[in-house]
């Protein structure tokens, strides 16, 4: 069942139980009401009636023309009953007594007054002391135009439950298509995904605080797999395009080795070439499974960004004699500490002061460590060729190569191979560069 028929169900369901049990309230609120003011009016007519035959020998004329007046406006004398001691009707003209019964006769005595009701009328009793005896005095009215109202009411209430089921139907019919609104959207957007856009993250103008929740789970949840899928896609395009150079090479030296015999010399620079290009090949393979998380499954733990920073930079020096100056602009250590991969990290870091160092031809280096509102900054600032504005858009892309790189040796994989780990920490790299030098600049 879909969630707005189950909303209207719901809603119909409650909706019907309250009005229920309110109708049935006020019925019987307004029941017990009308039958006491009905007991009430009944009372006065039969103290009337009392006074009316009992009390005559003691009014004058005008007094008791009066009394009469009264009762023929109220009741109808075929409506009264005066009882003896002996429970013998001794005046009044009602004349069907089948429904007064001694037993209620003697509790009137016993109590000085009675009620009772039947289908068709309200009795009230009193006990009357007169000069002449005591007498039982009952008077009784007719329930028709009682139950027309009750009948009239029930059909109120009646039509009111129905219209009210009908116009809650209705209008959680239009409820429930607000609230399934922001799912349909939601459900559309999804279908209209691929394996091109999968990873576009879903947006919602107007929603409601439980659906944003979902929106933002599901964006957070595809972002993950996003970047998964990014780094498995890299990874096959990384062992494609540069498992390919080295085994090539491999396969040309062996075949041009085996065209002729050689000499012990010969086939000593044969094997060292042979040697270069498989560790060549163990070095991108090393790479790859660093990057694929085959090796570290991307354990990260609390790592101080400085030690690793300093082991590239001691590495740098150590093979490549690199003149790279430090600078520490750092109050609080406790911002040094970052949540990471020491390996991932220091893979990125190295790439990025290796392209400083190659492509300003050694040229001095500055790394300075920066805090700024709590948060660490990285810049590696170089001296060397620079980057042209055409192609600073696309140096973080797999296997690009700038314009001006092509007197020099490269892969086209350092930056993007960088940008990749920096994204898995949350780290933003930025790129400035001139026709001097070149500015990278990690946000933390």
């Amino acid at each position: 069942m879909k969630l707005k028929h189950r909303l209207s169900l719901y809603s119909i369901s409650i909706f019907s139980i309250v009005s229920l049990l309110l109708s049935v309230s006020v019925y019987f609120a307004y029941y017990f009401q009308m039958e006491k003011m009905e007991e009430h009016s009944l009372e006065n007519k039969t103290l009337l009636a009392a006074i009316y035959y009992l009390e005559q020998d003691e009014l004058s004329i005008l007094e008791h023309e009066n009394i009469q007046r009264q009762m023929q406006r109220t009741i109808s004398r075929k409506d009264i009953a005066v009882f003896d001691s002996l429970n013998i009707k001794s005046a009044g003209d009602m004349v069907s007594l089948t429904d007064i019964q001694p037993w209620f006769l003697d509790q009137v005595k016993s109590n000085g007054k009675g009620d009772f009701n039947t289908e068709s009328y309200f009795y009230h009793a009193i006990y009357y002391h007169d000069n002449e005896g005591d007498f039982v005095v009952l008077a009784r009215k007719a329930k028709t135009e009682f139950n027309e109202q009750m009948h009239s009411l029930l059909r109120i209430l009646l039509i009111a439950f129905l219209l009210g089921l009908v116009i809650i139907f209705f209008f959680s019919r239009y409820l429930g298509h607000i609230a399934y609104q922001p799912i349909i959207n939601i459900i559309n957007q999804i279908k209209e995904r691929d394996t091109k856009n999968f990873d576009q993250p879903i947006k919602l103008e107007k929603s409601y605080s439980e659906i944003n929740d979902l929106v933002d789970t599901y964006n957070h949840f595809v972002d993950r797999i996003a970047q998964t899928f990014n780094v498995q896609k890299n990874f096959i395009d990384y062992v494609s395009h540069e498992l390919r150079t080295p085994i090539t090479a491999i396969l040309g030296t062996l075949e041009v080795t085996n065209q002729r015999d050689r000499s012990t010399e010969e086939y000593a620079e044969a094997i060292h070439q042979l040697k270069m290009l498989t560790n060549d090949l163990q070095e991108t393979l090393e790479h790859m499974m660093l990057l694929s998380g085959a090796k570290t499954s991307f354990e990260f733990k609390q790592v101080r960004m400085d030690e690793i920073v300093w082991q590239v930079i001691e590495n740098a020096i150590l093979y490549h004699k690199a003149k790279i100056t430090v600078e520490m602009h750092v109050q609080d250590p406790n911002v040094l500490q970052w949540e990471g991969n020491d390996k991932l990290l220091a893979l990125a870091i190295n790439n990025l002061l290796e392209n400083a160092i190659k492509y300003s031809d050694n040229k001095p280096i500055q790394v300075m460590f920066r805090e700024d509102e709590g948060r660490l900054q990285i810049w590696i600032i170089d001296q060397g060729i620079g980057i042209p504005q055409a192609d600073l858009e696309q140096v973080k892309q797999n296997f690009f190569r700038a314009s001006n790189t092509k007197t020099y040796n490269g892969k086209g994989i350092g930056l993007s191979m960088a940008n990749i780990i920096f994204s898995l920490h949350h780290i933003q790299m930025q790129i400035w560069s001139n026709r001097i030098g070149t500015q990278v600049f990690l946000k933390f």
